[in-house]
């Protein structure tokens, strides 16, 4: 399909017949403000315009890389390190990774590396030619066309008038240039143009009509001047300039480089294979992309029709003008036949008359939540992410990573806020946020599965299973939103609607970026296996945290538990998750609003409105008791995880460091349950809204039990059979604090988060077992508004007692807890022995005796045959020192023949120890100590010359003959192994 950059009318307008005009310009009922909130596709073409310069850095880094490194030297680094390319991703990626240092250093010595300018300038390039199609294209729309300006077919000036009389009402600052198409018969016309010069093109049917159906001649020219209004025009042809420059300038270079990635391939036994099914999925992604960009801006331009027909019938359009919107319909062949038709009218840039006309009857094709826009922004922005993750690791990668999740949540929450504020103004359903969030999920796995950024080499990764997590990421994230929009739109009192959709905005887009941010640096590792060593994080608390140990179970259990949770940035998590439960409870604290706010008055037409119909909220009464329940039996759960540890305690003056531990486990587990359980029952008997009620309940429960066992460890010690770290009385919260400290984040951050979705669960099983309800018709449930009284019923001082109470002691532990190290009287409350390579796990399968050889052949070519040549020499040289009498009776020829490389050995012996271990776990496992037995041989030599120690000189000197036979052993076995090599 051909990118058509018109966002004009349909050219059928001239197709249709003429209404009664009584009855057309008659109030139309169910209306709505199309302006409420905004349409939401402004983030939609930034995300397009943002994913047409990733891709283009990608196509063009790929290229770049494989012209700067023709002979794959990088590739050869990671065989020298390990790397399997035959095993699974994550495995050739932990190989290098567990050498990272020495990988770098490789990469750094050996790959030719190009300025680090040639990919940012392709891609300025890139845009600065995208500027310049975009200057050019409205001169290339007028070519041909033989357009004549209408002053030279107006000789009079009534059609300028008229003209000028629409510019006015459609408030445009600046009056565009009128052309008119002679040759053009139907009664259309088309806006093109550039920023601040656009035209206005009527056709020739539609100036001939212009004295005998006025109302259509209006109709048509302030629907073009609406697409000026909202700035259509500009962001359209900017997105098509940039999509064409792809198109012809990036995608035909790319196409190119994957034929002769493809050819080296077929043509290799070992890399053949993987590289085969990278690049097929690179290829395969590419198309799947292209028909992504077209099914997404022909969904905004669509969108961005409706809009400009609401616009027009806002100034004043008649209804009637829309002669087409009376066309027939094609008649109904069956589900088959529905399914057809919609997948055709997906590719159309504008709607169907069928649509259209229902958007000009009622609110519903304006206000409704698409599956396909979510669906669409799902799949675009997680190509997006991808390819930004691709690029490289940095601050600027994470920032624009952040811009694409909030690109994502900024079009979700205006989709289910719009959605749910028809539902509040018309009385039919509102969104429960399960279907926005499925496709929104669906979308983001398609993303994921297409770049391949944890498969690599396979089809799918090792546990696509785990791609599950996007899809609860984003059901939790549209639930919550829908449901809160819901809450607030019932209880905000503004004359202004966008302040409280401000506040909800926020939550969602912190919830979603946080939750996607750990998606994309951790959670999507997690799809190509387990990437964490328990082993070593086990060792890192037994070392950490002396005293007493626990049992190897317990022990194993809290390094699986702490190898998920480690990853999450804890505090951000925690403010997130705090505003999803914070939020819905000053809602409740407001109650609903018993009469119609100034927004509600403003989102309607004068003379039409239903009755403003707050319905009933769930009781804030109900929602204290269950919050009241589960505070208890947090604040319950506490007492028994102490009695229950103080039974265990150890003696008296032994360190308790893995019994705080122990103590920060337990309670993590039960209040955590006690959260799950809290919102889950919570979930299911609140037919209304559940999702915000059970985090406003969970979220009271967590802080009842997390401020519980704060007070209860700040003295403890006082209550005798609740002692678990101290036998003496006393108050000390400083204590206390660095378990709280811990303890909070897990609690109301992770945990609270999983109890949310419990809820969603526990709504998705009520919405199965409910039989449908159909979406009502607008004027079918609705009478008229009543406008709100000033002031109203004072809200009952108990209730807004409770809730700031709960709300500021919320915002105190989180504060507190957000503290930086050592402000909050503690320090080192985080540290830990555990470094980067500690996590990762030990290499666990052997290689294919093929791919072993390569490696082998890989790390002698790449530094290794250096190495232990050089260790050899300086061996070979003591060697025939010793020949010499003189080398066991002068000390002064041992200094000047012997000392200088018993040195050179002991900085050799450095360099192999720094470089890449023997590929051949069996030569790794026969030989692993010649770097440490070099630097020992170096090390005493200099020392027994030095201060003349003829004992230490002595071992010393036997010392080298060994390491001699255990170099030449090593020297020859790899030789051996390499020389195994198909290419030999």
């Amino acid at each position: 399909m051909r990118p058509d950059p018109d966002p004009g009318p349909d050219p059928r307008l001239d197709l249709g017949t003429e209404r009664d005009a009584d009855t057309a310009s008659s109030p139309v009922p169910g209306r709505m403000d199309a302006r409420l909130l905004g349409a939401g596709t402004g983030p939609r073409f930034l995300l397009l315009i943002l994913l047409f310069v990733t891709s283009s850095a990608t196509v063009v880094s790929a290229v770049f890389h494989s012209l700067t490194d023709p002979r794959n030297i990088a590739a050869g680094c990671a065989l020298a390190s390990g790397s399997d390319p035959r095993a699974d991703f994550l495995g050739a990626s932990l190989a290098t990774l567990r050498s990272d240092k020495a990988f770098r250093a490789c990469v750094d010595r050996f790959v030719p590396h190009a300025s680090a300018w040639p990919v940012p300038a392709a891609v300025v390039a890139l845009v600065l030619a995208a500027g310049a199609l975009y200057w050019m294209l409205p001169r290339w729309k007028q070519r041909g066309r033989r357009l004549v300006p209408v002053e030279a077919i107006d000789p009079h000036g009534e059609l300028s008038a008229v003209l000028d009389e629409l510019v006015g009402v459609a408030g445009l600052s600046r009056r565009p240039r009128f052309v008119v198409s002679p040759a053009s018969r139907t009664a259309s016309a088309v806006v093109f143009g550039r920023w601040r010069h656009h035209v206005v093109c009527l056709h020739g049917g539609l100036v001939a009509i212009r004295d005998s159906d006025a109302r259509r001649f209006r109709a048509v020219v302030l629907h073009e001047l609406a697409h000026l209004h909202n700035r259509d025009v500009d962001i359209t042809y900017a997105t098509v300039a940039l999509w064409r420059v792809f198109l012809l300038a990036v995608l035909p270079g790319y196409l190119v480089w994957a034929v002769l990635a493809l050819r080296d391939a077929l043509s290799s036994t070992v890399f053949g294979p993987p590289s085969l099914v990278a690049t097929s999925r690179d290829v395969a992604s590419t198309a799947v992309l292209v028909a992504l960009v077209f099914l997404t801006r022909a969904d905004i331009l669509r969108t961005r029709e409706l809009y400009a027909d609401a616009d027009a019938i806002r100034w004043g359009a008649d209804p009637a003008g829309w002669g087409g919107a009376t066309g027939s319909v094609a008649p109904d062949r069956g589900r088959l036949g529905r399914a057809a038709r919609a997948l055709a009218a997906a590719w159309r840039s504008h709607p169907g008359w069928d649509r259209r006309r229902r958007a000009l009857v009622g609110s519903e094709e304006l206000f409704h939540s698409s599956a396909l826009t979510l669906f669409l922004t799902g799949a675009t922005a997680s190509i997006c992410a991808g390819q930004l993750h691709g690029l490289g690791a940095g601050w600027v990668v994470r920032l624009a990573a952040a811009t694409v999740a909030g690109l994502i949540a900024t079009t979700v929450a205006v989709n289910l806020w719009r959605a749910a504020a028809r539902a509040v103004l018309t009385g039919v359903r509102a969104p429960s946020g399960l279907r926005a969030g499925w496709w929104l999920g669906a979308g983001l796995v398609l993303g994921e599965v297409l770049t391949g950024g944890v498969s690599g080499w396979r089809v799918l990764p090792r546990h696509p299973e785990v791609f599950a997590l996007l899809v609860v990421i984003s059901v939790v994230v549209t639930c919550w939103t829908a449901q809160f929009a819901d809450l607030a739109l019932r209880c905000w009192r503004g004359s202004r609607l966008r302040p409280a959709f401000a506040a909800g905005l926020t939550a969602t887009l912190v919830a979603f970026a946080l939750t996607y941010d750990w998606w994309q640096s951790s959670g999507r590792i997690f799809a190509a296996g387990w990437p964490f060593s328990e082993s070593a994080i086990r060792a890192a608390l037994q070392h950490d945290l002396p005293g007493p140990p626990l049992g190897a179970t317990t022990l194993t259990v809290i390094a699986v538990v702490l190898s998920v949770v480690l990853p999450w940035e804890q505090d951000p998590l925690l403010w997130a998750v705090t505003a999803l439960w914070v939020l819905p409870l000053l809602a409740w604290g407001m109650g609903a609003a018993n009469r119609a706010p100034a927004w509600a008055l403003r989102a309607l037409p004068p003379g039409e409105g239903p009755v403003w119909r707050a319905g009933r909220l769930p009781s804030f009464r109900r929602l204290a008791v269950a919050a009241g329940l589960g505070a208890g039996g947090a604040c319950l759960g506490v007492v028994v995880v102490l009695a229950r540890i103080h039974a265990v305690r150890p003696p008296v003056g032994q360190p308790l460091g893995q019994q705080a531990l122990l103590v920060l486990a337990w309670l993590f587990v039960v209040l955590a349950a006690v959260v799950v359980v809290t919102a889950s029952v919570t979930g299911s008997v609140t037919p209304r809204l559940p999702v915000p009620a059970a985090a406003v309940t969970a979220g009271t429960a967590g802080l009842a039990g997390v401020t519980a066992a704060f007070l209860l460890l700040s003295a403890d010690g006082c209550v005798s059979p609740l002692a678990a770290l101290d036998t003496t009385c006393a108050w000390l919260p400083g204590g206390a604090w660095p378990l709280t400290e811990l303890l909070l984040p897990l609690v109301l951050g992770l945990a609270l988060f999983v109890s949310v979705f419990t809820a969603v669960i526990a709504t998705a099983v009520r919405r199965l077992r409910r039989r449908p309800r159909p979406d009502t018709a607008d004027h079918d449930r609705r009478t008229r508004l009543r406008p709100a009284r000033d002031g109203g019923r004072i809200r009952a001082p108990a209730r807004k007692a409770a809730v700031a109470a709960v709300c500021l002691t919320a915002l105190t532990l989180i504060t507190a807890t957000s503290l930086p190290v050592g402000t909050s009287g503690h320090s080192g409350a985080r540290t830990t022995s555990l470094t980067r390579q500690d996590l990762v796990p030990a290499q666990a399968s052997r290689p294919s005796e093929e791919v072993l050889a390569l490696q082998t052949d890989a790390w002698l070519r790449l530094g290794g045959r250096e190495l232990l040549v050089e260790m050899t020499g300086e061996v070979l040289h003591i060697m025939t020192a010793l020949q010499d009498d003189r080398a066991f009776t002068d000390r002064g020829y041992a200094a000047r023949a012997i000392r200088p490389h018993c040195l050179g050995l002991r900085t050799a012996a450095q360099r192999l120890g720094a470089y890449f271990p023997v590929p051949d776990p069996d030569v790794a496992r026969q030989r692993p100590t010649l770097p440490t037995q070099g630097r020992r041989i170096g090390t005493n030599c200099r020392q027994a010359i030095d201060e003349g120690k003829r004992d230490l000189y002595l071992t010393s000197m036997n010392d080298v003959l060994t390491l001699s036979e255990r170099l030449s052993g090593v020297l020859r076995e790899v030789t051996a192994e390499a020389d195994q090599h198909p290419s030999r």
